[in-house]
């Protein structure tokens, strides 16, 4: 019987963070971005997608999966023949969620409750791709962050690279500086885990051109202000 070559699925990003479309070049994923601003709705999945996603000790309107389901099924229903790879990440120190500052006294706050503190970094993820239930991950680093002076802070803030990032603080750019040690992986800090999404993308048939460990050799000689001493990919 001759061989019948299947097409590969389309990808989609449903996500306008430029972050996490690096870390997918540096996989050498062919992908396409659309963005959904079903985060911000209040929707929860049912029974049969909560009860198999992983848990994380937050209320479960802040929970990264549920916000990832909640891009993820909103783009599916929208493009039901593609893969669809959604991603939230969230920053929690002492119990508290800490999303991206509103202002520059936000961003303040944020960064002298982290000061001299070890505090996690979750990045739920959720993968929809047609004729399969939908797939839910989790990933959690720990970052140990220096103690910061009221100048550093202040600098970094006047810098304007906190105000899009959750916790307000960038790692793979100027507050690499301000961090002691990364636990777990460096990716997911970023907003992206580099491992947990090839192995998402392999259950949907997506094509990684890259190793790991070559996707992030790649992806950190792209950045030049990273630190290659704080973390790895394990």
């Amino acid at each position: 019987m001759k061989d019948v070559c299947m097409p590969v699925p389309v990808l989609i990003l449903a996500s306008q963070s430029p972050r996490r479309a690096a870390i997918l070049d540096a996989l050498g994923v062919h992908y396409a971005v659309k963005v959904s601003d079903a985060e911000e709705t209040a929707t929860f999945p049912d029974d049969t997608h909560s009860d198999v996603m992983p848990t994380v000790a937050v209320d479960r309107n802040d929970h990264p999966v549920v916000r990832a389901w909640r891009k993820g099924s909103h783009i599916a229903a929208l493009h039901p023949d593609a893969v669809i790879l959604a991603a939230d990440t969230i920053v929690v120190c002492d119990g508290l969620v800490l999303n991206k500052p509103v202002d520059d006294g936000d961003a303040s706050r944020m960064l002298h409750l982290l000061s001299g503190r070890t505090h996690s970094v979750y990045t739920g993820l959720a993968l929809f791709a047609p004729r399969q239930s939908p797939r839910f991950m989790v990933e959690q680093s720990d970052v140990q962050m220096r103690v910061l002076s009221e100048a550093e802070i202040y600098t970094y803030i006047r810098t304007g690279e906190p105000m899009d990032k959750a916790g307000a603080y960038g790692i793979q750019g100027m507050a690499g500086t301000l961090v002691h040690a990364v636990e777990g992986s460096f990716t997911n800090v970023v907003g992206l885990p580099m491992q947990a999404t090839i192995s998402l993308l392999n259950t949907a048939g997506i094509p990684v051109a890259q190793t790991l460990s070559g996707a992030y050799e790649q992806w950190r000689v792209a950045h030049p202000l990273l630190r290659t001493d704080l973390g790895r990919e394990p």
